[in-house]
């Protein structure tokens, strides 16, 4: 464990308890708070005592009035602490947690109350010397010096927060390393609209400052897959910087109403929750790619003095507001990643390109969603669907020939349907030169060299992923496929059970993990785990009894065959899984024969056939090198 870090020079400096208590303080508006209360509290006063010259009854319960403000003041700045305003009334403030969206708006309110409170006592000073010609309340200079003094201390702590907040990042570093490069993680805008039916549109600006920041040299900025694992969890600003590994959260709200669109956008310094900026923007929606840049630039902007060297991000290509939109609604479908929500994703984008035709990233979600649905849905063939997905790579490309995204696309169809690895590979390097902070191309990279048997030039590029993404179900599962691949089952089944941690219900991981165990020879972990992800599939509880049973009376073999006749009469049937099983008790004719079916119908996962443990012995069968030689691995 860390110990706080002490000066001896400075033998009277607050120690770290003390200090993160009055940070907290602050952060909570604690301080703006009883200054507000207590000018309005002098205010009050003051009335009362004038008003009192003239009522008696008045002026005889001022001394009441002014003990029960004396002693409201300890309740107020309780409440202040326990509660934070937020669009739904007042709610309780969760330790160290991201601040709501409205924090800093009722911070700024607060001093405008007290600055005007300051304007009503200077106003009263002088209506008492030249208008009533009266003394003037001698309470007025005490009382409005302590809430003057306590604004000081609450801008004094705000800047010792941020210095301090600096150099602790410095000394955490060990002795003797270079310093990590700046980082920041652009948390899920939220939806403040109305209805509340934005959520698309508040996603998707996130999305897209996270994709403009990326560019900046210099910077770590985490993908958004591990941005948006947080969303909807009671988990503070310590926490969340912990597991992405930030120093800085970008964090903020939006609010649509017709053309009309107000952003409020804070940037936090993770370790002392102290806000570095932040902003409001109101503008119309054709505006958006502006405010888009001018976030990014000021985010860039206020770390660059000390932190950066990279130059501010290119602004993203300009579309039309309800292209623009259409857009965000197809990403916020393809990245839920159903097979229901990838048509619903396809029709979003082709909307898009209706309305904007020479837009580029629409087409290239349009080749990623045809290029995952038969993957994600057995029932659709990939010889329907990937032709439209090279076909809509291809268009995209040939609209900007610099975009990411549209190299990695058509990489991808190459791979799982072409099986053209050169030019995959070709296009995959563009993408990551073009965008190296991608998590995408660097994980579809891995899946290729992987498969290609280059197991160290692939596990790289899959460690890559997870560390600019690490929290993506996605990234942690493909790391665990490549170690599995490259036939590291300790590592991998580490790997595998991570991603479980991160989701108990992914069925994948525990398909995955089911097949490390077994490549293993730890077969009683693996029909227990494939039991369980039979389970998260729907399968009926009756064939997960019976494979158990199977399993029980007749080992591993007896597993094996029993689940051959269950698959092979499904309606839609995975020909390489039982392809695997096949091979695995020996049938070789039968395996050789669901391969061919494999081939027929394109099915992205034979192109792990080159690695795979599970068709070993096949290997030493002519017919094996000819397939291999047909998919471009012999």
């Amino acid at each position: 464990m860390t110990e706080p870090h002490h000066d001896p020079s400075h033998p009277h400096r607050l120690g770290a308890f003390e200090f993160q208590l009055l940070t907290e303080l602050r952060r909570r508006n604690v301080f703006r708070v009883a200054g507000a209360y207590l000018g309005a509290s002098w205010f009050l006063v003051h009335m009362g005592t004038v008003l009192g010259e003239n009522f008696s009854a008045l002026h005889h319960l001022m001394p009441g009035v002014i003990a029960l403000l004396g002693a409201g003041l300890p309740l107020v700045l309780v409440l202040a602490w326990l509660f934070e305003l937020t669009p739904e009334g007042f709610k309780l403030t969760h330790g160290q947690s991201r601040r709501n969206p409205m924090h800093e708006l009722t911070a700024r309110r607060l001093e405008i109350i007290i600055v005007a409170l300051l304007a009503l006592a200077v106003i009263a000073m002088l209506n008492d010397r030249w208008v009533l010609h009266r003394p003037a309340d001698e309470s007025v200079v005490p009382v409005f010096t302590l809430v003057i003094l306590v604004l000081l201390a609450d801008r004094v702590i705000g800047r010792r927060a941020a210095q301090g907040a600096t150099q602790g990042s410095a000394l955490a570093l060990p002795a003797g390393s270079a310093a990590s490069p700046p980082s920041i993680a652009v948390l899920p805008f939220v939806d403040m609209s109305e209805h509340r039916d934005q959520e698309y549109f508040s996603e998707g600006l996130s999305e897209e400052l996270i994709t403009l920041l990326t560019k900046v040299a210099d910077m770590r900025v985490p993908a958004r897959t591990s941005c948006f694992y947080f969303k909807g969890r009671q988990t503070t600003v310590a926490e969340i910087a912990k597991a992405l590994g930030v120093e800085h959260l970008l964090e903020g709200s939006v609010r649509k109403s017709g053309d009309r669109v107000r952003i409020s956008v804070q940037l936090i310094r993770a370790d002392s929750g102290y806000h570095l900026w932040a902003e409001t923007y109101d503008r119309r929606l054709d505006d958006i790619f502006e405010v888009q840049g001018e976030i990014a630039s000021a985010v860039v902007a206020t770390l660059k003095a000390t932190l950066l060297s990279g130059a501010l991000p290119l602004p993203l290509a300009r579309h039309s507001s309800e292209a623009y939109q259409l857009y965000l609604l197809g990403r916020f479908h393809w990245n839920k990643r159903s097979p229901q929500d990838f048509r619903k994703a396809i029709e979003f984008f082709r909307q898009a390109i209706v309305t904007h035709p020479n837009y580029a990233l629409a087409f290239s979600g349009i080749a990623d969603s045809f290029s995952l649905l038969p993957i994600y849905d057995s029932a659709v063939k990939a010889t329907e669907t990937m032709p439209q997905a090279k076909q809509a790579a291809l268009k995209a490309l040939s609209l900007d020939d610099g975009l990411a995204e549209a190299h990695a696309s058509l990489a991808l169809t190459l791979t799982l349907f072409d099986y053209d690895w050169t030019g995959a590979e070709q296009h995959l390097k563009r993408a990551i030169e073009l965008s190296a902070n991608a998590p995408s191309p660097h994980q579809w990279y891995c899946e290729l060299l992987v498969n290609a048997g280059r197991f160290d030039e692939g596990l790289a590029h899959g460690r890559r992923a997870l560390q600019v993404d690490p929290l993506s179900l996605v990234a942690n599962l493909g790391l665990g496929i490549a170690l599995n691949s490259a036939r590291r089952y300790d590592e991998a089944i580490v790997q595998l059970q991570k991603t479980l941690e991160l989701d108990p219900r992914f069925a994948d991981a525990s398909y995955f993990l089911f097949e490390a165990y077994a490549n293993k020879g730890m077969y009683a972990e693996a029909v227990e785990v494939y039991a369980r992800q039979k389970r998260l599939d729907g399968e009926p509880a009756a064939e997960i009894e019976a494979m158990q049973q199977a399993f029980a009376a007749r080992s591993w073999e007896g597993f094996l065959r029993h689940r051959i006749d269950f698959l092979e009469a499904l309606p839609h049937p995975i020909p390489e899984e039982i392809a695997a099983s096949c091979a695995r008790v020996g049938e070789l004719d039968k395996a050789f024969e669901w391969l061919e079916r494999s081939y027929e119908a394109r099915s992205a996962r034979l192109t792990h056939l080159k690695v795979d443990a599970r068709y070993d012995n096949l290997r030493a069968d002519p017919r094996f090198t000819r397939l291999l030689s047909r998919i471009g691995l012999a």
